[in-house]
């Protein structure tokens, strides 16, 4: 590895650490990354000119470097790489304060539609459908996983008809720079690192950071009252939010791992058995949103029901 830093770009490390597939090394008091490129080749030119943009913004995200023939990708035994240089202490974990300043710093930059992620209905609306495909063919192998998945699959019909009327409206959504998945543990290597990057309603970020602290066991409703007191979020926005908290991609982010990655069966259990705290969260949620806004704040009836009685 050595000696393809030194041909492609010119640098002479000492060191290289190899973690997560993902080479670091320090030279000239900077950090850097060599980390292999996992999305379509399409995207890196658009996430290119969007980290140009939020260095120009002073947003202290890892520029990306071109390599000495100026190109941003690096073949290495047939896997593509792009080098980072890191501006952050990239072990840190993140908070809320992290992420509002990385969306709210990013609203209006122009990207490419290639990374645009906003059109929730659609994308779950599919998603939906292929999970209840897939269920047909695997649930012989796990039958638990497919026993579930069928309220998690109700549950995001609930958040696509929620999301839809939302859309209806004619009120303000700032759009931002966010990422593909945050999640509660993640480090500011992640939420600095533009390879992650999308373009989405600024609330996705902190919903999907909402969910995961929920199911790690932390304090949910507090980081709900949190991100409300210092932010300005309009009426449009607050039913956008509730409805991301509804879609269960905490769930289907662990299915494909179980199929996709051979995981134990068994880690649904972790979620399933706090589907009833959720539900609970969900209307707690809904009332909190009522009394914010002095609006009415649309209800998924079931949820208030089984919570309160």
């Amino acid at each position: 590895m050595k000696n393809i830093l030194n041909y492609y770009y010119s640098l002479h490390p000492e060191e290289i650490s190899h973690k997560d597939n993902k080479y670091f090394f320090e030279y000239l008091q900077c950090k850097y990354v060599l980390e292999p490129f996992l999305r379509p080749l399409s995207d890196i030119d658009c996430l290119y000119k969007v980290n140009k943009e939020m260095l120009k913004r002073e947003i202290l995200v890892h520029e990306i470097i071109l390599n000495n023939e100026n190109k941003i990708i690096t073949y290495v035994n047939n896997t593509a790489y792009v080098l980072m240089q890191i501006n952050v202490n990239p072990s840190a974990r993140i908070n809320l304060s992290d992420l509002c300043y990385i969306n709210n710093n990013s609203i209006a930059i122009e990207c490419e539609k290639i990374l645009n992620r906003y059109d929730w209905a659609t994308l779950w609306e599919t998603k939906n459908d292929y999970f209840e495909a897939q269920i047909n063919e695997i649930s012989k192998k796990y039958p638990n996983l497919c026993n579930y998945a069928n309220y998690y699959i109700g549950l995001a019909e609930n958040a696509i008809m929620y999301v839809k009327e939302a859309n209806n409206l004619e009120d303000t959504t700032l759009i931002s720079i966010c990422h593909k998945r945050i999640k509660a543990n993640d480090s500011l290597y992640e939420l600095y690192n533009p390879l992650r990057y999308i373009h989405d309603f600024r609330i996705r970020d902190v919903c999907e950071y909402i969910k995961s602290s929920f199911f790690n066991g932390e304090d949910a409703y507090a980081i709900v009252r949190e991100y409300f007191e210092n932010n300005y979020i309009s009426y449009k926005e607050a039913l956008l939010f509730y409805g991301r908290l509804l879609y269960p991609s905490y769930f289907f982010d662990l299915y494909d791992d179980i199929v996709n990655e051979d995981l134990s069966e068994s880690l649904v259990e972790n979620i399933a058995i706090k589907s009833n705290e959720y539900e609970l969260f969900l209307a707690n949620i809904n009332i909190f949103l009522s009394k914010l806004y002095n609006r009415y704040i649309p209800k998924v009836d079931w949820i208030i029901k089984r919570s309160y009685n």
